[in-house]
């Protein structure tokens, strides 16, 4: 059992979902995978390696999928979105606490200890800790992200917080900078005045486009989506996206489904622009 787990969870690099060009197949395929991994754990429920991949394609197919469609059903049909936000929360949630038991294995009791005192129990982590960490941080994310409604899980965003920037700490170039491009859009998206800001997630993308070279999409749409809507900067913002599509799917394989991914919603944002930008007709080229 533990041979198979190791083939399901190998690195990026050997991933055949990550290197594949057809979002469609993976979306289809991913949630038998999903399954297969939960009866793995059934009878292997202490496998460090299994809960990392199970937490990782739980909060991936949640945000590349169910939470991408939700954002595009929004307009179009709001109950419909409604239930996909639910979906999404309820997906993001389980990658987390998948993420939490592997946590779990080294430092027992780690979800309780970390309610009840964040910065003591994130000190004794350890760089090795850093992926389940991550996962744990962005599935919480991504579930408060999908029910904003929510005001015991909105409460719980300074932790999620505190978590990521500990993994910061232990490993800023997790990833090929994914905590980095995290921050884009947490310090982006927010005001001055709700603690967010425009120039820290300018520094977290300049990190990630230099640890990727500038291979990856996604850091140009994450700016582009949070800085350049929330400064109103529709120059900038084309800019960044056309960036984003400008970027060659294929020149780095395990990174090819994740740009493509990027590239569909740099394009979906494009299009979408005149509902972004209160003055687009008057900024357009």
């Amino acid at each position: 059992m533990r041979s198979v787990a190791g083939i399901l969870a190998g690195p990026p690099e050997s991933n055949v979902f990550a290197r594949d060009d057809d979002p469609e197949l993976i979306r289809d395929a991913l949630p038998f995978a999903l399954k297969t991994f939960e009866a793995l754990l059934a009878s292997d429920p202490r496998n460090h390696d299994l809960l990392l991949a199970t937490a990782d394609a739980f909060v991936t197919y949640a945000n590349a999928f169910i939470h991408a469609d939700a954002e595009k059903e929004e307009e179009v049909d709001f109950q419909h979105a409604r239930y996909l936000r639910h979906r999404a929360t309820k997906l993001y949630l389980r990658g987390r606490n998948y993420a939490l038991a592997g946590l779990a294995l080294d430092f027992p009791d780690f979800k309780k200890k970390l309610r009840e005192d964040p910065q003591r129990v994130l000190r004794t982590l350890s760089p090795r800790d850093v992926p389940l960490l991550y996962w744990a941080a962005a599935g919480w994310a991504g579930a408060i992200s999908t029910d904003v409604s929510n005001m015991s899980l909105m409460a719980e965003l300074p932790l999620v917080e505190t978590m990521m920037r500990r993994a910061l700490e232990l490993d800023e170039d997790f990833d090929h900078g994914a905590i980095h491009e995290f921050f884009i859009t947490y310090e982006g998206a927010r005001s001055g005045a709700m603690g967010g800001s425009t120039e820290r997630a300018v520094e977290h993308f300049d990190r990630v486009v230099r640890l990727t070279q500038g291979k990856k999409a996604s850091p140009y749409v994450s700016l582009a989506s949070s800085v350049a809507v929330l400064k109103q900067d529709y120059k900038f913002f084309k800019e960044l996206l056309d960036k984003a599509l400008a970027v060659d799917p294929d020149c780095v394989l395990e990174w090819r489904l994740a740009n493509i991914l990027a590239q569909k919603k740099a394009q979906w944002l494009l299009d979408h622009s005149p509902e972004l930008f209160l003055e687009y007709e008057e900024t357009e080229p």
